[in-house]
């Protein structure tokens, strides 16, 4: 078996490309869904909000929050919000909700510019 050998600028340059790797993907991260309140498909009683924990710092001026009621129809007039002191929670204030299903769906885009979105539901009891 043979070992093969680097020379030192081609070790350092292999180092150094590993590393650059590593910080780039990084870099490079999306904000994803971490947790929400009201749990996608779970039954509650009325939720004062739409609370959602995401994985990396949110970009308050593209994020946003919709709640639609079963019919398709917006149910929160008020425009969610980033909290100031945790950039990655997102959350939009709620009227008072009736008994139904309940659409959220969501758009995160992390400090870097990368957008993500997504979808769950939730019943009122």
């Amino acid at each position: 078996m043979k070992l093969i050998q680097f020379s030192r600028p081609a070790l350092r340059a292999l180092i150094f490309g590993a590393a650059a790797l590593v910080v780039t993907s990084t870099a490079f991260a999306h904000a994803h869904l971490a947790s929400s309140e009201p749990a996608a498909n779970a039954e509650v009683a009325a939720p004062a909000a739409v609370t959602i924990h995401f994985t990396e710092p949110l970009e308050p001026a593209f994020s946003r929050i919709a709640l639609a009621d079963a019919s398709g129809k917006a149910a929160a007039p008020a425009a969610a919000e980033v909290d100031q002191q945790d950039p990655k929670v997102m959350r939009l204030a709620l009227p008072q909700l009736s008994a139904g299903r309940y659409a959220v769906h969501w758009i995160a885009v992390a400090s870097d510019g990368h957008r993500t979105q997504g979808d769950f539901a939730f019943d009122v009891k």
